[in-house]
């Protein structure tokens, strides 16, 4: 997503895109007022605890929000609470850099992926840093991919 923004932002296009993914900035995979990308932020209410309903204030403001109220707003939508909690175990991965753990095997035998696919999305998430992967990851991961 963030290469596809920066290749667009500097082929002159207007984007808009939404995300709670608020380390597409801190991590440093964009950065606001460079290369064409300017963030701005609806501003909420955030809640006080995880349980807390967020309130969108319906205001636009210029800059990257300091947090993310996604989960609670997926929670608020209706999502499996299991989903949920998946989301939360691989931010908190991310914001601590450690590997994301892949699920394991008993909760993935009722996946609706094929074998192929799911060894590709284990892979995938089993590397730390795709921009410091090993070749042999890169090429495994082509393989895997080429067959699907």
């Amino acid at each position: 997503m963030t290469a596809a923004m920066r290749r667009l932002a500097q082929s002159k296009c207007n984007i808009v895109c939404t995300t709670h993914f608020l380390e597409c900035f801190s991590l440093g995979f964009l950065e606001d007022g460079k290369d064409g990308i300017k963030a701005v932020r609806m501003r909420i209410h955030v809640p006080e605890t995880d349980e807390d309903d967020a309130i969108p204030l319906f205001k636009l403001e210029d800059g990257v929000a300091s947090s993310s109220a996604g989960l609670v707003c997926a929670r608020m939508a209706g999502l499996k609470r299991n989903v949920v909690d998946r989301a939360s175990e691989i931010i908190t991965a991310l914001k601590q850099g450690t590997q994301v753990k892949p699920l394991a095997e008993s909760v993935n035998a009722n996946s609706p992926f094929q074998p192929n696919v799911r060894s590709a999305i284990r892979l995938f998430l089993a590397v730390d840093s795709w921009t410091n992967a090993s070749d042999e990851d890169i090429n495994l991961l082509q393989e895997l991919v080429g067959r699907m």
